[in-house]
């Protein structure tokens, strides 16, 4: 059983938390029926070279998907992500309504998946008061060898840090003062199909590349405090370093 309030408390103080089971192992599979089907028909039809899709190399197929992050134009995931039980988990978090924000995919292929460079949420996504969180649902086991997120706890404590840009697939930037990341402990929860994280928008988070004979998928659920607004300046600073690493790479 999920202790609500022991929960909330480790969630305020690392940042993150596993709430266990939040969907069941017959959701799970209907989610990744739906997200397989959704994804075939849209890269089919889109522009490769969309920012909505990454591949983890040239060969552009639905099993080499390192990322998507169009999820919500799918209705039948919308319709999941807004679920009472998913909303009361957000506004458990939040301590206030939620506002849904968005739906992604992301995807470590096994042997091959890569890494996800550490990084506040809330760089990229500039909510004011930084009351925002994420749902990462296990759509299979998550666990050290096949790249589960690993945090750094309490780093949700530091406001939002300078990044740059890190040039892995995507547009991933990352913490530029790595030596500051030294002063915390670094978790690495397992999870099982079902369960889910939920974490803070400013806690540090990452992932390693996945090195075992599993993959690994994991759907976001991203919240937002109803009342925030976004602050304009910050989405100026994280797009001027999305450039910086487009001209970079180019």
């Amino acid at each position: 059983m999920n202790n609500l309030n022991k929960l909330k408390e480790h969630y305020d103080k690392k940042g993150w938390v596993v709430y266990k089971k939040l969907f069941s192992l017959d959701e799970i599979k209907k989610v990744n029926n739906i997200i397989d089907n959704f994804l075939k028909n849209e890269i089919s039809s889109m522009n490769k070279k969309s920012r909505a899709v990454n591949f983890i190399n040239k060969n552009q197929s639905i099993e080499n998907i390192n990322s998507f992050h169009e999820l919500a134009n799918c209705k039948e995931i919308r319709n999941y992500a807004k679920k009472k039980k998913v909303l009361d988990i957000a506004r458990l978090f939040l301590n206030t309504d939620p506002e849904f924000r968005c739906c992604e995919l992301f995807a470590k292929p096994a042997k091959k998946g890569l890494p996800s460079p550490d990084h506040q949420d809330n760089y990229y996504w500039a909510v004011k008061n930084s009351n925002a969180l994420t749902l990462w649902v296990a759509l299979n086991k998550s666990n050290k060898d096949n790249g589960c997120v690993h945090y750094y706890d309490g780093s949700h404590e530091y406001g939002i840090l300078d990044h740059e840009p890190s040039f892995a697939k995507g547009s991933s930037q990352k913490i530029s003062n790595t030596n500051f990341l030294k002063k915390f402990k670094i978790s690495h929860p397992k999870l099982e199909p079902g369960d889910v994280l939920v974490h803070h928008s400013l806690v540090i988070h990452g992932s390693s590349k996945n090195i075992s004979k599993n993959s690994r998928k994991g759907w976001t659920i991203q919240f937002k405090d109803k009342n925030a607004s976004y602050d304009l300046e910050q989405i100026k600073v994280y797009e001027k370093s999305l450039k910086k690493q487009i001209e970079l790479r180019s």
